[in-house]
């Protein structure tokens, strides 16, 4: 009996210290963006290669570096993972030596991370683009596998049978425990953060000590024995992945309408000037009158001409470069404000959003008075990878996995997107412009307000501290301007400019549970990529607060 409360004691050590340690070199470096990962570092399988492969997906810096940190966490996983099964076996239970159980737990840690990849991978781009689709399409996965993943490592017949109740219930509760304790390190003073993980980890250890016992008390006797069913889930949902892509296009594709998307029915509302309405990603324009009869205007990726007509446009164009897409707008702006005489006002949703953003931040605009920002982006592009022809660079080998699995699902659902695309190259490339909640800071002459969807703060770091009026409205992201609340909003935010700000708290409480999920952002001064955007050395960007404008 000592001896088995002994080696629980040890199990709990062995998962509290390794996200102590974790957490105490990120608080001892000034790096606590990532804390809310610390508590998976020891957590059971799939989460803690999770965890291994975020980390290296973002900072290896070379494939040589790439390889090596592979090798390193499969290594250190395996080792990890045979320790703590080991410590865990049940007494009265002969137990394969270590080296069998070495062997087969560093085995099953490769063949996991190269299978878990794709979906880490998809968290990196949740952490590039902020959009909580991204999010999910890491989490659901991983979340569905994870009872048939669970006793890998643990026994040899891991892939065969159902998982019993038990097991389903303990990756549950084991993902519940790692979201909350990924939110009490952001909840606590900072100076408890660090042994908030350390508990958080060393709960791990309990469940470990019930997962091995559950795996080794079933193992033979499971429903379905003889079937492979931890490879048919498998393929089921790597076959889901292909159709990821599709209904990320199905919400974002809007279909052809007589007006901007509900067009706010600003004509009837009197407004004192023109608005420009800049629609979101894979967003398209037929040449509707609508939307080029004041006061309001679709803005067209594609230009206007010279009458000042926006020019019909297909979803593709909005894979453009911003910067091409901010010049585009900036000649419309000039050009509407020549014609009416008045100031024009933007209401920019999602890319949108991000193009008038970095409008505004790198070129003159007297002729703008009003923006509202809809579904913006916050701290966007928290990552980097290197363009194509790049033989080094932070992410080279993660820009490469990017391009497969865009091909893969270019190839499956026949979308054009790309990693390589003129778009996500400027946003990663201008990274610098969108982190630290720069794109919720005032501009000068320019009154701001911004609508926040629900949702989207799963895919958000913690902490707003937003400088300009913020709006939650409870729907998805690219879906506000259909929501009744924030066309009321809009609506009197662009004629009298007196905005009415409300954030509520579960906004915060989502990004502090969404923290845990997200991929460690890149420092910014890492980075010589980012050395000098816009004409402003890195330390600019540094800062968490608003630049002084």
């Amino acid at each position: 009996m000592r001896s088995r409360w002994l080696r629980l004691f040890l199990l709990v050590v062995l998962c509290a210290v390794p996200a102590g340690v974790e957490a105490g070199v990120l608080r001892a470096v000034g790096f606590s963006s990532p804390l809310s990962l610390t508590p998976q570092v020891s957590a059971m399988w799939p989460y803690g290669t999770l965890h291994d492969l975020r980390w290296v997906l973002v900072y290896h810096r070379s494939w040589a570096g790439f390889v090596g940190e592979s090798l390193a966490a499969i290594a250190v996983r395996g080792l990890l993972g045979t320790a703590l099964t080991a410590l865990a076996w049940p007494s009265g239970v002969p137990r394969p030596s270590l080296a069998r159980l070495g062997a087969r737990n560093v085995v099953f840690a490769a063949v996991l991370g190269a299978f878990l990849s794709p979906w880490a991978a998809m968290g990196v781009v949740a952490s590039d683009v902020s959009v909580s689709w991204y999010v999910l399409g890491e989490l659901v996965p991983v979340l569905v596998m994870a009872p048939v993943l669970q006793r890998g490592g643990m026994v040899p017949g891991w892939w065969r049978g159902l998982p019993p109740a038990d097991t389903v219930g303990l990756s549950v509760l084991n993902f519940a425990a790692l979201t909350a304790g990924g939110v009490l390190v952001w909840v606590v003073p900072p100076a408890f953060s660090v042994a908030v993980a350390t508990v958080t980890g060393g709960v791990n250890g309990l469940f470990w000590w019930w997962a091995v016992r559950i795996a080794v008390r079933l193992e033979g006797e499971a429903r379905w024995g003889r079937v492979p069913v931890a490879a048919i889930v498998i393929a089921l949902v790597a076959g889901f992945m292909f159709t990821v892509g599709d209904v990320q296009e199905s919400t974002t594709r809007r279909p052809e309408v007589s007006e901007p998307p509900a067009l706010l029915r600003l004509e009837a509302e009197a407004t004192d000037g023109p608005v420009i309405f800049l629609a979101g990603y894979n967003s398209h324009y037929s040449g509707e009158p609508s939307g080029r009869i004041l006061p309001i205007l679709r803005y067209s990726y594609r230009g206007i001409e010279p009458d000042g007509t926006p020019r019909p446009y297909p979803s593709t164009a909005t894979h453009q470069s911003m910067v091409d897409s901010a010049r585009l707008l900036a000649a419309q702006i000039d050009q509407v404000h020549a014609r009416t005489g008045h100031k024009v006002a933007l209401l920019a949703e999602s890319e949108g959003a991000l193009i008038a953003h970095y409008y505004l931040v790198t070129m003159p605009h007297p002729n703008v008075d009003h923006v509202v920002l809809l579904s913006p982006p916050i701290r966007a592009g928290r990552i980097y990878y290197p363009p194509r022809h790049a033989h080094t660079g932070w992410g080279i080998a993660t820009g490469w996995e990017l391009r497969a699995i865009f091909a893969v699902l270019g190839a499956v659902d026949d979308l054009p997107n790309s990693a390589d695309e003129p778009f996500i190259r400027s946003l990663t490339d201008n990274a610098p412009l969108f982190r630290n909640n720069r794109m919720l800071c005032p501009v000068r002459g320019v009154k701001t307000i911004a609508f926040l969807p629900t949702l989207d703060a799963a895919a958000v770091p913690p902490g707003v501290r937003a400088k300009v009026p913020v709006v939650q409205i409870p729907a998805p992201h690219g879906l506000l301007i259909q929501q009744p609340a924030a066309k009321q909003r809009v609506v009197q935010f662009l004629n009298a400019g007196t905005p009415d700000p409300d954030l509520r708290w579960d906004y915060g409480a989502i990004q502090r549970s969404g923290a845990a999920w997200q991929a460690p952002p890149l420092a910014l001064s890492l980075n010589p990529a980012w050395a000098n955007v816009n004409g402003q050395p890195p330390q600019e960007f540094l800062a968490s607060s608003c630049p002084n404008q």
